[in-house]
């Protein structure tokens, strides 16, 4: 923010009455969160409200703790005013890179969708193998489409699951092993696969 744009703030009765109105905002939205919460059985259905409610409860914190900073230029919460800070405090805690090349293992696998229904169906199977105290609500919540019985197919019996799914037909794949230096983080999540274009 330039110096002409900054509006002193501290002290006025304006930021005092933002102030108790963000207080306020940040109670009802803790409160409100803890009953829905307390209301949770581990159902899927229950995960969309349940991050919906957290991020307003993130956002009246934010609001909480940006207004006594303009009230009184105290952040009670320890909340930062911009996301660098908190990038600088988790670069602290990274562990030293380890040495050694790396093998990298590529693959690619094609199906054929032969019986959309057949294929979510048996997701949706494999799902309650993974989670069995779930319910088939929860497991129709959350595989809703061929990618999502993917998932959990690979994650019930990892390929084999997919290879062997009602539905789906392996029509072709190819593997890759590299060897290469490594890269950081950043460069790895912004493409994993980059290192076959190298």
């Amino acid at each position: 923010m330039d110096d002409e744009e900054y509006v002193e703030t501290q002290w006025t009765p304006e930021a005092k009455d933002a102030y108790a109105t963000r207080v306020e905002e940040l109670i009802a939205a803790l409160r409100d969160h803890v009953s829905s919460t307390l209301t949770r059985s581990g159902r899927q259905k229950e995960l969309q409200p349940y991050f919906e409610s957290g991020k307003r409860l993130m956002a009246a914190t934010r609001a909480f703790n940006e207004a006594e900073f303009d009230w009184c230029g105290s952040f009670p919460l320890g909340l930062r005013p911009d996301d660098e800070d908190d990038q600088d405090e988790e670069e602290e805690w990274e562990d030293e890179p380890a040495s050694g090349s790396i093998l990298s293992v590529l693959g690619r696998w094609d199906f054929r969708i032969t019986h959309e229904a057949a294929a979510i169906a048996a997701g949706r199977i494999a799902y309650l193998r993974a989670w069995p105290d779930d319910t088939e609500e929860d497991a129709v919540t959350r595989v809703q489409q061929v990618g999502d019985a993917a998932a959990e197919l690979m994650h019930s019996d990892g390929l084999a699951g997919l290879e062997r799914a009602d539905g789906l037909r392996l029509e072709r794949d190819a593997t890759v092993f590299v060897v290469h230096d490594g890269e950081d983080d950043e460069t790895f999540d912004d493409d994993p696969f980059g290192i076959t274009r190298d």
